[in-house]
């Protein structure tokens, strides 16, 4: 969690993983949260930093997470950590489509 001004300001979370891509041990992470008022004051930069040094601690191969292609922002900021953003897609079952998947025997 990132704070500020004795209050929460952010937080990352994520888990462990194999990705079978590269057949290496990695870290996923789940999201990155920063509030609108703080972004752009270092706390972003923190947080990945935070989930980079553990899967350094860890021996892990990468850390990879995803991004929406709208958010232009968050894009330009992974970019400037040197992140790769590939032409992979995050991919949904959501609502009557996820009911419906598991309703199938």
């Amino acid at each position: 969690m990132a704070e500020a001004d004795r209050r929460v300001v952010g937080y990352a979370s994520f888990v462990a993983g194999y990705n079978t891509d590269i057949a290496a041990r990695e870290l996923w992470m789940l999201d990155l949260f920063v509030a609108a008022r703080w972004r752009g004051r270092g706390a972003g930069l923190a947080l990945v930093r935070a989930v980079a040094g553990e899967a350094v601690r860890r021996r892990l191969t990468c850390v990879e997470w995803g991004v929406r292609g709208d958010n232009a922002r968050g894009r330009r900021f992974y970019r400037r950590l040197g992140a790769v953003i590939s032409d992979n897609r995050i991919t949904a079952l959501i609502g009557p489509a996820l009911v419906a998947v598991a309703s199938r025997r």
